[in-house]
C-alpha cells in the first residue's frame, strides 16, 4: 500500500473566523501558513472558539485507485501565556460535509513550544472515489475557550493504487502476472485476440 500527503490548497471563504498570523495581522485565509512545511509561520485565534475549512491537494492522479484510511497531523502549541493548554477539534469530510469521513478528533497540548501529534487512524469504509477524496475537507474548531497556534495541518492517505496495463486474465493467468504478450508491453494492450 502506499501513502500521499495532502496539505491545505484553499481556505473555504466565509469559514475562517478571528485568526491572525505570526506578524498580528488578522488574516481571511488560512492555508498559506499551514501548507508552507515552515514552524515560524502560524496562525492563531486571537478570541476563544473560533474555526475554519480549508480545502485539500488535488488527487487527481490518483484516478481509480482504492482508498483505504487516514491520519490527520497537525504541529500546534498552546498561544503564547494564554491559559493552561491549547484544544481544538478536526472534522473531515468531501466537498459537501465537514463530516463525511469521521470527527471530531480532538488535539490537546500543554507545550509552549511546537508539538508533532497525529490522530488515530481513520478508515474511509464503504466505496470512497477519488472524487470523493479529491474533494476532502479539513474544519477545525478552537474550544474551551483555549488559544491555539497552529504551525502545520496535513492528512496522510493510505491507498492502493489501481490496476495498470491489461486488465483481463489470458488463459487463467491473472492479468497483474501479464508484463508482456509476444513482446509488447501491457500498457499497449488494448485487447488480446479480439477480448
Amino acid at each position: 500500500m502506499a501513502t500521499v500527503v495532502l496539505r491545505p490548497s484553499s481556505t473555504v471563504v466565509g469559514s475562517v473566523g478571528n485568526f491572525k498570523d505570526q506578524s498580528g495581522f488578522s488574516i481571511l485565509t488560512t492555508h498559506g501558513q499551514l501548507n508552507d512545511e515552515d514552524n515560524s509561520t502560524y496562525i492563531y485565534n486571537f478570541t476563544a472558539d473560533e474555526g475554519f475549512i480549508v480545502e485539500l491537494d488535488d488527487t487527481s492522479s490518483l484516478s481509480g485507485a482504492t482508498f483505504n484510511s487516514f491520519v490527520v497531523t497537525v504541529i500546534f502549541q498552546k498561544h503564547s501565556a494564554k491559559g493552561s493548554s491549547a484544544k481544538f477539534d478536526v472534522r473531515i469530510g468531501d466537498s459537501s460535509s465537514s463530516t463525511t469521513f469521521g470527527g471530531p478528533q480532538t488535539f490537546v497540548t500543554t507545550n509552549a513550544t511546537p508539538t508533532t501529534t497525529s490522530g488515530a487512524s481513520i478508515n474511509f469504509g464503504g466505496s470512497v472515489s477519488d472524487s470523493d477524496v479529491d474533494g476532502m475537507r479539513i474544519q477545525v474548531d478552537t474550544v474551551n475557550s483555549t488559544q491555539v497556534r497552529l504551525f502545520e495541518l496535513y492528512v496522510t492517505v493510505d491507498y492502493t493504487a489501481a490496476a495498470s496495463g491489461y486488465g483481463n486474465a489470458v488463459n487463467s493467468v491473472a492479468s497483474a502476472n501479464i508484463a508482456k504478450v509476444d513482446g509488447v508491453a501491457t500498457a499497449n494492450i488494448e485487447k488480446v485476440i479480439g477480448v
